[in-house]
């Protein structure tokens, strides 16, 4: 075939035609392009620009398949005359599997593209059209030159055409009137047959309803709509495969039924031609899946009229007839459907759509033989009667002895039937004492319009499960249920009851309670934690925003706390947290909202009227934990606290920035003398001062636009294994304008308050994944490279593809990535770390929790948290030579991890003797200055010396 491909082009070449034109004038709001087009095949790496200079175009072309190397380009010149109108350019086979379309000017110059395709994704069509539908602009005496590449494997049969607006409408509007009856002729006899068959337990309805289902599905594929409407466009060949194998398998089973028993054989071979096909969509191309498909609906169907004849039972005269006439009208027209197309003859659609009416006519003509055939086995049906009969009897006694309380009441409250169970958890000694005392169903509830939410709920869903709500004993006593019931009617009249199950919860929602107290409040004070707090600080800033009301913010800090610490140890400094915040209770009341933000700070947000009081109230705080004495062991300690206070305003966005405000001024309240209040000014210098991290906001901006960040490398250390190749952290770097390297804790503040750390960690990735793809050799030697990421980057979705995409690009293998995570923010957002966590262990990447040590409760977070790997934070290691706590800590952490089966890595190991100290106690590796100094990256490029 390329042979012959390659000796037309040769013939084309020595008679080049002229360039196609076709005139817009408006009379025609259908253009036929394919004819008026020119045509040459050629190599897939051709691009449009070589295209354009060969002269080996011809008016036709063949469709044949191409070879897997070929491309088939078509190219016309549309010209409008008249006033101008919007057109559409429509190829009209949605099983392309890519179609490139390039649309040029006079001057060649291209003004738009179309990348399209089965192959390529839906969110390339500019119109969301089950076919490839294109809009083209030609404006009046400017010339529009289009081009269209087509590569497929199977044969080139296609319209292209060019339509009016109007034109594409109609005949959308008269598709989609076609396609609805059809769907819905299709629909209702599967429902029918497949609710049927639930009722008389036929097996042939059953199959005929997945044979009705089958045709469904492959009609709506074969014209693009269920590519179109589900996203798998790529599939769409492999999709009519799989559903014709259904519908052999279907076929055979209705066949088996029709007909009296069959030898084995036969079912064998009707099955074989089914899972035939269905593995011809998983390992050939789509034109042979079709050849495939063919010769097995062809051999199916030879040998189900032989069975016609020779097996069919002869007191069923007239459903043999129709079914074989049904048979028949689906076979021919099957049959002209699929040698039409592998003959690549573009047929009319209305023709089409016709050969589909006669194969639905068919189906139809099987679904009454199959009607007809079930008439004989009538007496079935009161067999299955009885069988009811007996079922029911059993749901009675289901009913009576279940565990769980069972009811049926009428939708006015009346209780008609309950259970011993029900009549338990509402305190009656058994079901006549409840019947007789209980006037209504809404004594059963705490709150009686419960009852009403829930009769709302049925008559709009006709069911409810699991709801939770409170009931009420016959002691009056409160309960936590949980509701299931449904609308149903009554056996011998058509009113309405509610059947249902009542289980009772309470013990179970007493501690879900107790577990959601737990977790969004301090333990020691009974405040918000700061999380819980955030979140209502958020709340509270929308809602101000919306309804213009006041806000403001008080920042509340324990002058000098520490040297109660130090001093007293730390039973006294709880005791002294839990004596203040009992005294700020009393202060605040219910004026405001407090919140624990840390170990010593404390957060008041005041809305409204209380917002405008916020002076007040904090003077008076002031006052009082001045005077107030606080005890512990018979000693009197005196306390003072330093109060920040920010009015909120439009220009704060986020609670973040009114909590760093807030802080903000705290801290010049602190510096100013303490035991004072200090109002956020943002002309005070002071604060400008404490906030200049501001300016790091545009260097990190021109860094990340610019590339001015470096990537280094940090070495560890085995300490209980050999080494086998690189393992590294990387490290970043940001280069100022003199060229100086500048550390993270310098920038990194800066660019989690502002949200820049996504974007920091998405450069790292990006740029570290690009250096591993150019040296491949150091790629393979690499066991392992640390990968920082920022806490606030667990959350961010698009982060989460971008690196899922970046591993797929780059060809980077999962298992060499370990990506480290803070603990102090891992535990802030626990719930997107373990999933974030998840998402990449499952690929292979391993992970490993830094600073280890440095939050309150390390050891409890780590039984949640699934990573690999804990560094134990520096602060421990370094001292662990002069200081006993720190061995001590660094020992503990590493047996927990050990009896986790998780590595630890000592960070800040500065010395060979703490390493040697390190190697004792056990630690997996080391890292710091000890071990090696952080190097540039370009370092351990391939061919580097020192690599």
């Amino acid at each position: 075939m390329l042979l012959t491909v390659q000796l037309s082009q040769t013939v084309w070449a020595q008679a080049p035609l002229p360039h196609p034109m076709v005139n817009l004038d408006g009379s025609s709001p259908t253009i036929d392009l394919l004819t008026h087009s020119q045509w040459l095949v050629a190599d897939n790496r051709v691009q449009l620009s070589d295209v354009q200079e060969l002269q080996t175009w011809r008016s036709t072309f063949s469709p044949q398949p191409l070879n897997a190397n070929q491309s088939l380009w078509g190219k016309v010149t549309l010209q409008s005359d008249s006033s101008h109108q919007p057109y559409f350019i429509s190829i009209d086979n949605p099983r392309i599997d890519a179609l490139d379309i390039y649309v040029l000017d006079e001057r060649e110059r291209i003004i738009s593209s179309y990348r399209l395709g089965t192959t390529r994704p839906l969110e390339n069509r500019p119109y969301e059209h089950r076919l490839f539908v294109v809009p083209l602009d030609v404006p009046y005496a400017q010339p529009r030159n289009i081009y269209i590449k087509v590569r497929d494997e199977g044969p080139l049969v296609f319209a292209f055409k060019l339509k009016s607006e109007a034109a594409l409408n109609k005949k959308e509007q008269r598709n989609s009137t076609v396609f609805a009856l059809f769907s819905g002729a299709l629909a209702m006899m599967v429902l029918y047959f497949l609710v049927t068959y639930t009722l008389l337990r036929s097996p042939v309805r059953f199959w005929f309803s997945v044979a009705s289902a089958g045709y469904l599905l492959l009609f709506l594929n074969s014209q693009g709509i269920i590519s179109h409407v589900s996203g798998f466009n790529a599939y769409i060949d492999n999709i009519s495969t799989i559903v014709c194998a259904l519908l052999l398998f279907s076929l055979a089973k209705i066949t088996f039924t029709i007909f009296r028993p069959l030898p084995t054989y036969y079912r064998y071979f009707l099955y074989a031609m089914g899972w035939l096909s269905a593995a011809a969509a998983l390992i050939l191309n789509s034109y042979q899946q079709i050849l495939v498909v063919a010769g097995a609906s062809i051999m199916a169907i030879v040998v189900i009229a032989l069975l016609a004849i020779f097996y069919r039972y002869k007191d069923h005269t007239i459903s043999n007839r129709v079914f074989a006439l049904g048979l028949s009208l689906i076979t021919l027209t099957t049959c002209a459907h699929l040698g039409l197309y592998l003959n690549w003859i573009a047929f009319p659609e209305r023709l089409s759509l016709a050969l589909s009416t006669l194969i639905i006519i068919g189906i139809v003509l099987i679904a009454v033989a199959i009607a007809a055939h079930e008439k004989v086995i009538a007496f079935r049906h009161h067999n299955e009667q009885q069988d009811d009969i007996r079922a029911l009897q059993q749901f009675v006694d289901m009913f009576e002895f279940a565990p769980e309380g069972r009811f049926i009441s009428s939708l006015d409250g009346r209780l008609l039937r309950a259970n011993s169970a029900l009549a338990k958890i509402f305190g009656y000694d058994d079901v006549q004492q409840m019947l007789g005392q209980l006037s209504s169903m809404s004594q059963l509830y705490a709150e009686p319009n419960e009852r009403e939410l829930l009769l709302g709920e049925l008559h709009k869903n006709q069911y409810t499960l699991g709801k939770e709500l409170r009931g009420k004993t016959r002691q009056q006593k409160d309960i936590w249920l949980t509701v299931s019931a449904q609308l149903s009617k009554q056996a011998d009249s058509e009113e309405k009851v509610i059947c249902g199950s009542i289980l009772d919860i309470s013990a179970q929602k007493s501690t879900d309670l107790g577990l959601i107290y737990m977790a969004s409040h301090d333990t020691l004070t009974g405040f918000y934690q700061r999380q819980e707090f955030e979140k209502r600080l958020h709340m509270a800033i929308n809602v101000a925003g919306k309804q213009q009301d006041e806000l403001t913010l008080l920042h509340v800090n324990i002058d000098q706390f520490k040297a109660i610490n130090d001093t007293h140890g730390h039973k006294a400094g709880d005791a002294i947290l839990k004596q203040f915040s009992e005294l700020m209770l009393k202060t605040v009341t219910s004026d405001g909202i407090i919140g624990r933000l840390g170990g010593d700070e404390f957060g008041i947000l005041l809305t409204g009227n209380n917002a405008q009081n916020s002076f007040m109230l904090a003077n008076k705080l002031l006052n009082t934990v001045r005077e107030f004495h606080f005890a512990w062991e018979e000693r009197r300690l005196n306390l003072c606290v330093s109060i920040g206070q920010v009015p909120w305003n439009k220009a704060i966005s986020s609670s973040e920035q009114l909590l760093s405000m807030a802080d903000s001024a705290c801290y010049m309240a602190k510096k100013l003398g303490r035991n004072r209040l200090h109002t956020y000014s943002a002309t005070d210098k002071h604060i400008a001062k404490y906030e200049s991290q501001l300016s790091w906001l545009p260097r990190i901006q021109h860094a990340l636009a610019h590339d001015g960040f470096e990537l280094f490398c940090q070495s560890y250390m085995p300490m209980t294994t050999m080494a086998h190749g690189h393992h590294y952290e990387i490290l970043l770097r940001l280069v100022d304008e003199h060229d100086q390297h500048i550390l993270p804790n310098e920038f990194l503040p800066a660019a989690e308050r502002y949200n820049l750390s996504a974007k920091i960690d998405r450069w790292v990735i990006d740029r570290y994944f690009t250096w591993l793809n150019d040296n491949p050799k150091h790629k393979d030697a690499l066991y392992r490279c640390n990968i920082n990421l920022s806490g606030h980057s667990l959350g961010n979705q698009d982060l989460k593809l971008f690196i899922l995409s970046a591993f797929e690009k780059y060809q980077i293998p999962h298992n060499k990535i370990c990506f480290e995570i803070t603990e102090s923010m891992a535990i802030l957002k626990l719930d997107e770390t373990v999933d974030f966590i998840n998402t990449f262990k499952a690929l292979g990447c391993t992970f490993a929790l830094d600073d280890f040590g440095s939050g309150f409760s390390s050891y409890h977070y780590l039984k949640n948290l699934p990573v690999d790997q804990v560094k134990i934070d520096g602060d421990f290691v370094k001292n662990i030579l002069i200081d006993p706590v720190d061995m001590a800590m660094v020992t503990s952490i590493k047996d927990i991890a050990s009896a986790m089966q998780i590595q630890t890595v000592a960070e800040y190991v500065e010395s060979k003797e703490i390493m040697v100290e390190l190697g004792k106690i056990g630690v997996d590796f080391a890292q710091g200055y000890g071990v090696n100094k952080p190097a540039s990256l370009s370092t351990m490029a391939d061919g580097d010396k020192n690599g």
